[in-house]
């Protein structure tokens, strides 16, 4: 390597205590890490230059080097400018088609020294599940002492970028290197650690063969992780969590299990069932922004699991609980459920993004359970009615939306778009229960007929 080039990496190199930025209290500190976020651009400069002029003559190390550099600021991390976004993005380009060898030189040399102190309790050098964590029961909290790893606050960008890049018939040799990395972000005890390993989970599921996941017993592990996850709800990245560890669970269901298994079945059920239903709209019912959440990670699951939604349309009888004004023993009543928000609430109203959720989650429910549905009739009309009858008494705005059905929001309020989203959502309902149960429209038309008749 040469000096020129020595220099501009270590001046690269992201500060550590931006991985404690919110906890630095002292003004000095905090003018240093702004002074060095100004010159990283100059420097990225100097390093895209050199690169055009040397590129010929970098050895795998020194081009590992510069995918290291270049992707810390490839994101949109406290430390990027948007100037330092692009001249990286720039750089990059020149390694956006990399060699096995080359990830394996960065998995080597740049990521796997930073987690080779804090070895994941569940996995072994190969990246196999251990039979038993290693370290006893308390391996863990070894696990969260001394993490080297913290001091490069980048190291999840990179991590992500090489999982990225890993084709399909590498990671058979290359397995070892990207799993411990991987479980270690995913198995964080921070929340904002655990986000970007779902993420990096999300990526990876998308290449990754199901085989290799269930032979080394590594689909277990993450799929622990990430019902772990929806226990985390009072972070400020709950929300964002808890909606990427769903998707991320149903994608690994989905690759890890033959379609219409009960093996399927039953992981969906449980994620369903044990982690969202009886898990975080148990505990965090009052909390909008995490029950918003939820219900738009809903759709994909209740899309996967079909007519077998119709097992969380029943009513299970529990201890005596409140959930939103709900007691546990209609729990597991989805519909009931959902319909709640509908509801007018004088203390306390639903925000209209829950509502327009809970509505898409009932028009699903409509189309995939439509045998099940005549029994709820009653209580979905009701809802719907209710939710526009509460709507059309908000204002003249609320009257004039539900009298058209395309309505242009483009130049409108965030309020209005809402309030619009709502009317369609309603109508749709209305049209998806009509087309389940016909004799629902038929009364409708015999009772317009007749008011007509009177009047």
């Amino acid at each position: 390597m040469s000096i020129d080039l020595e220099h501009l990496l270590d001046a690269l190199q992201v500060p550590a205590d931006y991985a404690r930025l919110q906890y630095i209290p002292d003004d000095s500190a905090l003018a240093r890490l702004s002074e060095w976020k100004c010159s990283a651009d100059r420097i990225l400069v100097e390093l895209r230059l050199l690169l055009e002029q040397r590129r010929s003559e970098l050895c795998p190390t020194d081009q590992a080097n510069i995918i290291s550099a270049a992707v810390s600021f490839d994101g949109q991390d406290a430390w990027v400018t948007p100037a330092a976004r692009t001249i990286a993005g720039e750089i990059l380009q020149h390694f956006d088609d990399p060699t096995q060898a080359l990830l394996t030189q960065v998995l080597i040399h740049n990521i796997k020294p930073l987690f080779q102190f804090n070895p994941h309790p569940n996995l072994n050098a190969s990246g196999r599940k251990l039979p038993r964590p290693a370290g006893g029961p308390m391996a863990t909290q070894d696990f969260y002492e001394g993490q080297a790893w913290k001091n490069a606050p980048a190291i999840a960008n990179l991590v992500s970028w090489c999982v990225q890049r890993t084709q399909l018939d590498w990671y058979e040799n290359m397995w070892h290197l990207i799993i411990p990395p991987v479980m270690s972000l995913l198995d964080d005890f921070e929340a904002r650690y655990k986000l970007r390993g779902v993420g990096i989970v999300s990526v990876m599921l998308r290449e990754v063969p199901g085989q290799l996941l269930k032979r080394t017993g590594v689909d277990g592990l993450i799929r622990l992780s990430l019902n772990n996850c929806l226990s985390h709800l009072n972070d400020p990245e709950t929300p964002l969590l808890i909606e990427a560890a769903v998707d991320a669970s149903i994608m690994l269901t989905l690759l890890t299990t033959n379609t219409g298994s009960s093996e399927q079945f039953d992981q969906l059920c449980a994620l369903l069932g044990e982690g969202v239903i009886r898990g975080v709209w148990l505990y965090a019912s009052d909390k909008p922004e995490v029950v918003l959440a939820t219900l738009n990670a809903l759709p994909p699951l209740l899309r996967a699991l079909k007519i077998g939604s119709a097992r969380f349309l029943k009513v299970c009888f529990r201890s005596a609980r409140m959930f939103g004004g709900i007691d546990v023993a209609t729990m597991q009543a989805l519909i009931a459920q959902l319909v709640h928000p509908l509801k007018p609430n004088a203390v306390k109203p639903w925000p209209h993004d829950i509502q327009i959720a809970s509505l898409r989650l009932v028009s699903i429910l409509i189309e995939e359970c439509g045998p099940c549905i005549p029994r709820w009739k009653t209580a979905i009309l009701d809802g719907v009615a209710r939710c526009w009858v509460t709507l059309m008494d908000s204002g003249e705005t609320c009257r004039e939306l539900t009298t058209f059905y395309h309505w242009d929001t483009r130049h409108e309020s965030s309020e209005i778009c809402s309030q619009a989203n709502l009317v369609y959502e309603l109508r749709h309902t209305c049209e998806s229960l009509g087309k389940s149960i016909p004799s629902m429209m038929e009364v409708r038309l015999f009772t317009w007929t007749c008011s007509v008749y009177w009047d």
